[in-house]
């Protein structure tokens, strides 16, 4: 990994310092498209990047050509213009409705003539070549790594199941509850186009994870720190963190319902798990540990919380408040749990409280409203993802995920706040989510909103965040649902594609060539730590991996490739892949 990120990052800083001639065959470009493969009734797009802005014609053609060689689509190359340093042109074929394998080709204004190399275009076809190896076959490989560092790590690092979640020893409980989300996420929304028996270890792996985070939840009662409070991850990091502890119960709650028919006893055992633990975290939360931990479990000055990632102001002193993901969290756990009284009063509570930090249209960040700030007493917004090393940014994903707020609507469309909850929402939708994934040319969520510099997609990151980029196409399909508007099915398609393979590339033999970051998924695919079949890989970022710099417009840009192999990114995947293959 350290090597193949350290090379990439060479090759990138040498070819910055390139004096580039005028001759458009000399240019730094690349045609980009999907290498996994496109739906055929989704939005289906080629993105030609390059350093020079008359690379490519305004309107010229381009031409779908099938495996015999005819012709079978042509459309107009259209430019995007200008981001991050670099120019952009999309060739749409989304009006292309015949499956088949084919090859693109336009000419540059030089007039040679580009070509693609075969991709494919069917119905279904990212659930096709990827839920089972993400799902099913990737799990089962984690399994076995995590036995095996009974012997390489101690038997700490083996005891109370779960997945080894990363690259290393790992077994966090966030990166659990976010691919049990997704598992889940497949359960309720596509569970026709899944047979009994992967069902069934769907079923199975799901509880491996439920079960460690169980696990956890037993070793915080053990040491004193509340029942129905959940340690980080076992054995090293037995902090109580806020977040994991409400997504622990998310996870216990949603298997309640969805397994209670093929396992009520484990179904029942969960309900009383979601109830404990969102009892505690409601009671005793927001909880600010002192001594936030490292990789090694070396104590940290402070309590993770990392001013310069949030986009805090200078001096800023972070409150004694909820986080406001958190508090939407909050709400889709009362939300999951409202079949009881007590619960849906607790929902509209939360939900309330995530509504008073909502950015106003009258005081918006630059020309962004409907998105919410970090707290309520904070003057700057919550970023899409705050996570990095351990203590109290750690596992900060699911990025704006209204999801929550979304849910509670439909379900009790009745109710009195529903009104506030439909503004609220569409607030979001129109007033942040759509303009701000439309200011680049893939639809990818960007990181947000920082003062001074404007939205930043890659500057200032952890490592990359394709997690982020599958939980926002979720989220715009349920967006989509909601207010039956198409566009945000585009959304939806950049992100999931940015992750298949159609993102900004890896530069390689003097041209970028974009990859699939589902390690054995796709005809080209990138590699990762672990090379287990149906990992997603960080992705890209402005800076190398697990090292922060602060935000800027500047150097905002996909610059790095970073190789980490993170559950979380898969979680995001098939929450996703899962609505997409039920749309």
């Amino acid at each position: 990994m350290k090597a193949l990120t350290i090379l990439f990052t060479i090759a990138i800083c040498l070819s910055a310092n390139f004096s580039f001639a005028h001759n458009k065959d000399e240019a730094k470009a690349g045609v980009l498209f999907s290498r996994v493969g496109y739906d055929l009734d989704s939005d289906k797009r080629i993105i030609i990047r390059s350093a020079t802005n008359d690379y490519i014609a305004e309107g010229d053609d381009f031409q779908l050509y099938d495996e015999n060689g005819k012709n079978i689509f042509t459309g107009k190359l259209k430019s995007w213009g200008e981001k991050w340093k670099e120019y952009w042109w999309i060739a749409d074929f989304s009006a292309l409705k015949k499956a088949g394998s084919y090859t693109c080709a336009f000419k540059n204004t030089s007039g040679k003539e580009i070509k693609t190399a075969p991709f494919k275009v069917a119905s279904d076809l990212l659930w096709n070549e990827s839920w089972e190896k993400v799902a099913i076959e990737q799990l089962k490989h984690r399994v076995e790594f995590r036995k095996n560092n009974y012997k390489k790590h101690g038997p700490g690092h083996a005891e109370g199941g779960g997945w080894q979640d990363c690259g290393g020893y790992l077994r966090e409980v966030n990166s659990h509850a976010t691919m049990i989300t997704g598992l889940f996420d497949l359960l309720e929304f596509s569970a026709d186009k899944i047979n009994p028996q992967e069902k069934e270890e769907l079923i199975e792996q799901s509880i491996i994870g439920l079960d460690y985070i169980a696990f956890c939840q037993d070793k915080a009662e053990e040491l004193g720190k509340g029942r129905g409070a959940i340690i980080h991850e076992w054995p090293k990091h037995r902090n109580v963190i806020t977040g994991d502890v409400v997504k622990g119960a998310l996870c216990f709650a949603r298997a309640a319902t969805l397994l209670n028919s093929s396992n009520p006893t484990k179904a029942n055992e969960y309900l009383e798990r979601a109830m404990r633990s969102f009892n505690f975290i409601d009671k005793n939360g927001p909880i600010h540990h002192c001594g936030g931990t490292d990789f090694h479990g070396t104590v940290q000055p402070n309590d993770g919380y990392n001013p310069v990632i949030h986009g805090a102001p200078e001096g800023f002193v972070r409150p004694e408040e909820w986080k406001t993901r958190d508090l939407v969290m909050m709400t889709w756990v009362a939300s999951e749990l409202s079949f009881q009284k007590r619960y849906l009063e607790k929902a509209a509570e939360y939900a309330q409280k995530v509504i008073d930090r909502q950015i106003s249209k009258a005081h918006p960040e630059g020309k962004y409203y409907g998105h919410f700030k970090a707290y309520k007493s904070a003057n700057y917004s919550e970023k899409a993802w705050e996570h990095h090393h351990m203590g109290y940014d750690a596992g900060a994903t699911f990025p704006h995920y209204i999801i929550s707020l979304i849910q509670l609507a439909q379900k009790h469309p009745n109710h009195p706040a529903k009104p506030k909850w439909d503004k609220a929402i569409r607030n979001f939708a129109y007033g942040y989510f759509l303009p701000a994934c439309s200011d680049n040319p893939f639809y990818l969520l960007p990181i947000g909103y920082y003062k001074g510099e404007g939205l930043l997609v890659f500057s200032g990151l952890w490592h990359g965040i394709n997690g982020a980029y599958g939980s926002a196409a979720a989220l715009a399909l349920e967006l989509q649902t909601y207010t039956g508007d198409d566009q945000f099915g585009k959304i939806a398609m950049g992100n999931l594609q940015w992750i298949a393979g159609l993102n900004s590339g890896v530069w390689e033999e003097n041209r970028y060539v974009s990859k699939s970051m589902i390690y054995g998924v796709g005809d080209e695919y990138i590699g990762s730590w672990t090379k287990i079949p149906g990992t997603i890989c960080n992705g890209f970022e402005s800076d190398a991996q697990f090292h922060v710099e602060t935000p800027r417009k500047s150097t905002d840009a996909p610059k790095v490739f970073t190789d980490e192999g993170w559950i979380t990114h898969s979680g995001g995947w098939l929450s996703a892949l899962s609505r997409l293959a039920n749309h």
